[in-house]
């Protein structure tokens, strides 16, 4: 069973579409979960309100987190953000990483990708997750989140300020796309990430 769990995102409510459904699986199994969020979200919306909808997720999650506050669109040199990335992974110890895809039209989640990759080039299990401007996976390792399919919307619920203009964070479209993941599984929903890198004890779930 994963004992420290990392999530990555790039902006405020990356993390919580992406894998939230498994982080809340995860604690659910006694894992200590921590949220790295590297920019403030201003490029769509006021950056207080943003940390504190991001602050009120994490602690709907009971989740540790740390806002690196660079300025959206603009996350600054590779180096610096992977030196940054490193402290946050020596502070958190983490048994397994989730983060962005590479393959996403939007440059931050690009550079976030690049950035954790280098920076957690020693851990072993590093699973990529998507957001609604990455490539659909297809397949990949699935996690089944029937369980904590209410709690994941609330989740993004919130993040109230993004709903209104960004259907696809709204509890229809985060059912449908795990709807879809959970029929190429066999579950009702599911949550789809591709490895990195991934090595799973025998008898883990998530």
């Amino acid at each position: 069973m994963w004992k420290r769990v990392l999530a990555v995102g790039a902006h405020p409510d990356d993390v919580e579409f992406g894998c939230g459904g498994a982080l809340l699986r995860h604690a659910a199994y006694g894992a200590s979960i921590t949220l790295v969020i590297v920019s403030d979200g201003a490029l769509a919306g006021d950056a207080v309100l943003r940390a504190a909808e991001q602050e009120h997720a994490a602690q709907l999650l009971g989740a540790k987190m740390v806002m690196l506050q660079r300025p959206d669109g603009q996350l600054g040199p590779l180096r610096a953000l992977v030196s940054r990335l490193e402290e946050e992974i020596a502070n958190a110890a983490p048994d397994l990483v989730y983060t962005h895809l590479p393959e996403d039209i939007h440059q931050d989640h690009v550079r976030t990708h690049q950035a954790i990759s280098i920076a957690a080039r020693r851990l072993d299990n590093v699973l990529l997750y998507e957001s609604p401007r990455s490539s659909l996976l297809s397949s990949g390792i699935s996690v089944d989140i029937s369980p904590v399919i209410e709690q994941k919307t609330a989740l993004l619920a919130a993040h109230a300020s993004q709903i209104g203009t960004r259907r696809e964070l709204g509890a229809e479209a985060v059912r449908a796309r795990a709807v879809l993941h959970g029929s190429r599984v066999g579950c009702g929903y599911a949550e789809m990430f591709r490895p990195l890198r991934f090595t799973m004890p025998l008898g883990h779930v998530v």
